[in-house]
């Protein structure tokens, strides 16, 4: 409406830069019944206003070896300011996006600021004067010169060992947020590499940090504190440690709902991979976690494909054998305070109900007496909180013989808290 054109027009008068706008619904209780997922809530949106861009020329095309082999095409263009940055590299996503813009060396480009962060070509202005063709990606990798795989809309070098692959990787693995090892830092890393002092992230705990001493700009100071900060990083716990392989998809949510699903060590994980041994197996692996809320089938299935790589298998041997954690702790029973009628129950939610209103409230009322919220119904589960419409997961409940609670029942049981002499 007028309000968002008004504030798309007062942005240059603004004394910090702004990409959009939030819109969000102001009814306290609907809000509550929106709820949220686990990436953003559903009672807000994002406008986004357009993209600032700028007018620049390509000087050329450079590759990028991701840590998972991704190759990456990046676009060196001339220096052209774009809401108040200087761009000099575009990203240029895959080749399909190459050929969409049919774009060539030497073409006159407009670039963007997507979201006032991520630079991109959008559209070739004019076409170059020198008689250059649309640019095709190379069939070798720029750094392993291995020859690539084609998936999907995107090139991949498969070599595991491709040295730009392994600086991704151990970057990945050693950054803040993941393993968080202290002092060893991009330009730290490449020395490891570089030198042969390490050939993949386990190496990190098994190298001899002395030989550092050789090296110039490595004193005694500085390589003991990066052999302290590797040391401290063997307690990171499992729900750290695995999201820092960098396994693709295997992130910090999918290990947080495999942990609070019962799986709570790499054991059981790898449990799950070796019984997916044909495809009808598989199959039946993946029915099963996505029993789990929040996995889905292409979730399910790369979880299964990583797992099962040689050189997943590898890593994940070495690293138990240096000793890092590769299993969550159990929770303790707490000791029962007033009130805390569900202590060391796990309780899963399923179907709508008409008093305890969102899933969101109902996870609320569990925990405030003492329970824990589980996404998914296991052998582990206690009880089963059964609302109106309840499908799989009451009868997977049923299947283990787990207790099934209905709505009138748990405001009986909370309500035993309150008033010890009902029930």
């Amino acid at each position: 409406g007028d309000w968002v054109a008004a504030a798309e027009a007062a942005r240059p008068q603004r004394d910090y830069e702004i990409d959009g706008l939030v819109m969000k619904v102001d009814d306290l209780a609907l809000r509550d019944t929106l709820g949220t997922t686990g990436h953003h809530p559903r009672w807000a949106l994002a406008y986004k206003f357009d993209a600032p861009e700028g007018v620049t020329t390509v000087l050329g095309i450079d590759l990028q070896v991701g840590r998972t082999g991704r190759i990456t095409p990046v676009a060196r263009v001339s220096p052209v300011q774009i809401a108040g940055s200087t761009i000099s590299n575009v990203t240029l996503h895959n080749r399909d996006y190459i050929a969409t813009l049919e774009l060539a060396l030497g073409d006159t480009v407009a670039v963007s600021k997507r979201g006032d962060v991520i630079p991109a070509v959008e559209r070739v202005l004019d076409k170059n004067a020198d008689g250059n063709t649309t640019w095709k990606l190379p069939t070798t990798c720029p750094s392993c010169r291995r020859r690539l795989r084609v998936l999907g809309a995107h090139h991949f070098c498969v070599n595991p060992e491709c040295p730009d692959q392994l600086r991704g990787r151990l970057r990945f693995f050693a950054a803040r947020g993941q393993m968080d090892i202290e002092h060893l830092g991009g330009e730290t890393i490449d020395t490891l590499i570089d030198t042969g002092l390490v050939a993949d992230v386990d190496d990190i705990y098994t190298f001899d940090a002395d030989r550092l001493l050789k090296i110039e700009g490595f004193g005694p100071r500085k390589v003991e504190l990066i052999r302290a900060g590797i040391e401290a990083s063997r307690s990171r716990p499992f729900e750290s440690l695995m999201p820092s392989l960098g396994m693709p998809e295997i992130g910090p949510k999918l290990t947080e709902l495999l942990i609070d699903a019962g799986y709570r060590d790499i054991d059981s994980w790898l449990a799950l991979a070796d019984r997916a041994s044909d495809d009808e197996a598989q199959a039946e692996v993946i029915l099963q976690l996505q029993e789990v809320d929040g996995i889905g089938e292409k979730t399910a299935a790369t979880l299964i494909e990583e797992l099962n790589r040689p050189d997943n298998r590898r890593r994940i041997a070495a690293l138990r054998a240096v000793g890092l954690v590769f299993s969550a702790p159990e929770q303790e029973a707490a000791a029962e305070p007033e009130g805390q009628v569900l202590v060391g129950q796990s309780w899963c939610i399923t179907g709508s109900f008409a008093s305890l209103g969102s899933r969101e409230a109902v996870s609320e009322v569990i925990c405030e007496h003492g329970g824990r919220v589980v996404g998914s119904v296991t052998s582990k589960t206690t009880h089963l909180l059964a609302g109106d419409g309840g499908g799989g997961k009451r009868a997977r409940a049923e299947q283990l013989g787990i207790a099934i609670v209905d709505e009138p029942q748990f405001l009986a049981l909370i309500g035993s808290a309150a008033d010890p002499s009902a029930g």
